[in-house]
């Protein structure tokens, strides 16, 4: 061999230990951001805060509350209101309501059942006591429903955005007995919304809160409660940056919406519990329907019927579609411990991680996702991107499996990951499934039964591990190997989400085509190949 060849190779080692080691090192350095995946509340209020201007009879006013306040006061700094039900009382539409820390023992009401109010009011907590400074994590404005009635209640008609930010909502319990005066729904937040109206829930801490007769009867949304008029007319709902948590209902015990439109972003929905059988943390009968970046985590249904289905996220004829959400540690009785759709739902998962779930009563089957029908409809969802992994629910075939379809109903799933289930599918009364182009013991076009490589699925990370490196939040990390996800997915599906190197093709799983996809390894010999040195 000739002497030129072997320097040019003993150069090119060197060259290439080199080379991995700045790649290396350029990796670790790259920053972190907020999770693509379950990122959950962003901020403890919206950051918006006004001079107190007290009651005005013509332009916008700002009226500001402090509990324990003299008698008298006018809403001003200087003599702020006692109670925010005053300020209710005396706000015009477009006003401010700005309240300073505090416990708030109200049961407080804009509008009522059969007379919806037509303010439009923005209510603002987190204040400090002069209302010169606003940090919702600091200044704890506390609404206490006093085991009494909700905490608050908004019906609302006319037109315009009403805002509920930077509260705490507790001790609430729900609305009435009967269908004729709230059927004892709601008990932190319970809201009616008409057409044209814009609701925004956002960066409260909702907790500790009770459907009336949770265990008893059919009460629902023991957090929130929301009727968004119905599916061919209400008004605009959007539920963003809450901790939704250890509330008690029939059904829907973190949040119901039923109506026409909800959009639920960045909550943490965690530990509530549903004691009849239907949707432990969420429960949604709406006609267009959003969830992205949502940690829905411990939630639970059947606490006392024995039985139940949707531990975590219960979709009833709705349609919607879910993104980025992180779903674990939820459970039920029967069948869907992690997400059941039901009654003709139609469904669009995307990017979701649905890992670690609860085994259902006797390890039946479903514990991840159930897909059924009824007189509803058959329900039919459509899937990609999704990480199904950790549902080690030891039976009997079929029992076991993590997904389960049935009454003619349908899932399609292709770009995923599923492994670390005892059983992955089980189908009844004619539920079928595909699945393409996925780490899966199914066969099918693009399919392989693989090792995923999850960077540490003991330690919560579903990444995927890359030489290129994988996305921890303190930058990028190579590894020693590369997961078969990488560069795995359908040729014809999006990847331009994916940071570069990205080998111009998606991977599998939850992390697939979003800016934390583990990245291409780039062979550095082909790099510096040219004798570089």
């Amino acid at each position: 061999m000739p002497d030129s060849f072997l320097k040019r190779q003993r150069g090119f080692r060197r060259t290439t230990r080199t080379a991995l080691l700045v790649w290396a090192t350029l990796l670790a350095a790259v920053p972190g951001h907020a999770a693509v995946i379950g990122e959950g509340p962003q901020g403890a209020d919206n950051g918006l805060r006004y001079a107190c201007t007290g009651f005005t009879s013509a332009g916008v006013a700002v009226i500001c509350v402090r509990a324990g306040a003299a008698a008298g006061g006018t809403g001003t700094a200087s003599a702020p209101l006692a109670t925010v039900a005053a300020a209710l009382a005396g706000a015009k539409a477009g006003d401010t309501v700005q309240v300073a820390a505090g416990t708030y023992r109200e049961n407080l009401a804009l509008g009522s059942l059969s007379t919806p109010s037509s303010k439009r009011l923005s209510l603002l907590g987190g204040f400090s006591a002069d209302f010169a400074a606003r940090d919702a994590s600091v200044h704890r404005s506390v609404l206490d429903g006093q085991g009494l009635n909700p905490a608050i209640q908004l019906h609302l008609g006319g037109s315009g955005e009403t805002v509920l930010d930077g509260f705490e909502i507790t001790g609430g319990v729900g609305l009435g007995t009967s269908w004729q005066n709230g059927y004892g729904h709601g008990g932190g937040v319970y809201a009616t919304l008409g057409s044209g109206v814009t609701l925004v829930i956002s960066h409260n801490r909702i907790r500790a809160n009770r459907s009336r007769n949770h265990t008893a009867q059919d009460s629902r949304g023991g957090g929130v409660y929301v009727r968004n008029g119905t599916e061919s007319g209400g008004g605009s709902l959007r539920i963003e940056d809450n901790v939704v948590e250890d509330n008690l209902a029939g059904k829907g015990a973190g949040i119901t919406i039923s109506g026409r439109q909800a959009l639920l972003l960045r909550n943490r929905i965690a530990n509530n519990t549903a004691h009849s059988d239907h949707g432990g943390g969420v429960y949604l009968s709406t006609a267009v329907t959003e969830l992205r970046g949502n940690i829905v985590r411990g939630n639970v249904v059947g606490a006392t019927a024995g039985y139940g289905w949707g531990g975590g996220l219960m979709f009833d004829g709705a349609v919607a579609t879910t993104e980025r959400n992180l779903i674990t540690d939820n459970g039920a009785p029967s069948a869907g411990s992690g997400v059941f759709w039901d009654e003709g739902s139609t469904g669009m998962m995307r990017n979701d991680l649905v890992v670690a779930n609860r085994c259902t009563g006797g390890n039946r089957y479903g514990a991840a996702l159930y897909v059924d029908g009824g007189p509803g409809g058959v329900s039919r969802v459509t899937a990609e991107h999704l990480t199904i992994a950790g549902h080690a629910c030891a039976a009997s075939a079929p029992g076991g499996a993590a997904i389960l379809i049935e009454a003619s109903s349908t899932l399609t799933l292709k770009n995923s990951i599923l492994w670390g289930n005892t059983r992955e599918f089980a189908t009844n009364s004619g539920g079928s499934f595909a699945i393409t182009h996925s780490i899966t013991a199914q066969a099918g076009t693009g399919n392989r039964n693989v090792d995923p490589l999850f960077v540490s699925a003991a330690g919560g990370d579903y990444h995927v591990q890359s030489m290129g490196g994988h996305y921890s939040a303190s930058g990028w990390v190579p590894d020693a190997r590369t997961s078969p996800a990488v560069d795995a997915g359908d040729a014809g599906s999006p990847y331009a989400s994916e940071p570069a190197p990205n080998g111009g093709r998606v991977n599998l799983g939850a992390y697939g085509n979003t800016p934390e996809a583990s990245r291409s390894f780039v062979d550095q010999n082909w790099v510096f190949g040219s004798g570089f040195e």
